[in-house]
């Protein structure tokens, strides 16, 4: 019998199509739209076959108490992006249940010559939500990630801004069982005091050989900003790049933060325009008129 708040995706690629197969119990909820192929910007003879998963809530958000927990899994061959349906909203603590906090985790395998893209809608925490999130992935070497984790300072058209309890979140990456990355964001005690100038944070990783000249771009691109940051055309985004060197797997990890979610969310979809080609238009277009 299913277990609520619990789903699985399963992808892989059998005589040339895609097979996936999703399961999920309320109050989770995933759904998988067709996407086809693309030509490879990878390599010229062999293309990633695309797949697309939106995990939703039948609530419209994650309720005080609730516990999601989704499995993921993608097999050599394919490409995998992961949404959401709008931003992932955390309602407040609700008085009768002192204490109790809500989950979301994440567990991710990833097999060589895969590439798994987890790219959701911000999260949005309400005034007096606790809210904790976990993302843990397994690559094997030669697959490939990218994975965005973000937040908003909460429901700004109630004039809620930084006015959550708790918000935890903690990344995990592992190649061939090695750790590669451990990212952990906490944010508690007066926050707004320390965050008023800011409404959205984001934590970007982009691992592996699919993505690597996506990395090797935004590496060069935050250099040159450096030299010369007026030619940067989101002025309000504040970015970061760190290199990511591991004896299996290269990358970066990119952190940035904006006092403005919508301009953000234009920063981060134009770095990440050089995917299309590598999931295909209309993968591509769920992503980015999502």
């Amino acid at each position: 019998m299913p277990v609520a708040g619990e789903g699985q995706i399963d992808c892989r690629a059998i005589a040339g199509r895609i097979h996936q197969t999703v399961s999920s119990a309320y109050p989770l909820k995933i759904i998988s739209p067709q996407a086809s192929a693309a030509v490879s910007a990878v390599s010229e003879t062999t293309a990633l076959l695309p797949s697309v998963a939106f995990i939703l809530s039948y609530g419209g958000g994650i309720v005080h108490g609730d516990r999601i927990l989704v499995h993921a899994s993608v097999h050599p061959g394919c490409a995998l992006l992961l949404l959401t349906q709008g931003s992932t909203k955390v309602f407040r603590q609700r008085n009768s249940a002192k204490g109790d906090q809500s989950y979301q985790t994440m567990h991710l395998q990833v097999a060589s010559n895969s590439l798994l893209c987890v790219l959701p809608d911000p999260v949005t925490c309400f005034k007096g939500a606790r809210y904790n999130q976990r993302q843990a992935v397994n690559m094997h070497r030669g697959g490939s990630l990218v994975l965005l984790d973000w937040m908003t300072s909460g429901r700004m058209s109630r004039g809620e801004r930084w006015e959550f309890q708790k918000y935890f979140s903690v990344n995990v990456v592992r190649v061939d069982e090695e750790l590669a990355i451990r990212d952990a964001l906490l944010l508690e005690d007066r926050v707004a005091e320390k965050l008023a100038n800011l409404d959205a944070f984001a934590y970007l990783i982009i691992l592996g050989p699919a993505v690597e000249f996506i990395a090797s771009r935004l590496l060069k691109k935050h250099q040159d900003e450096r030299i010369r940051p007026s030619r940067s055309t989101h002025l309000s985004v504040k970015w970061s790049v760190s290199p990511v060197s591991h004896k299996q797997v290269q990358g970066i990890t990119v952190r940035a933060a904006c006092d403005n979610t919508d301009e953000l969310k234009l920063w981060i979809k134009s770095q990440l325009e050089p995917l299309q080609p590598i999931i295909g238009d209309s993968a591509w277009s769920m992503y980015l008129n999502n």
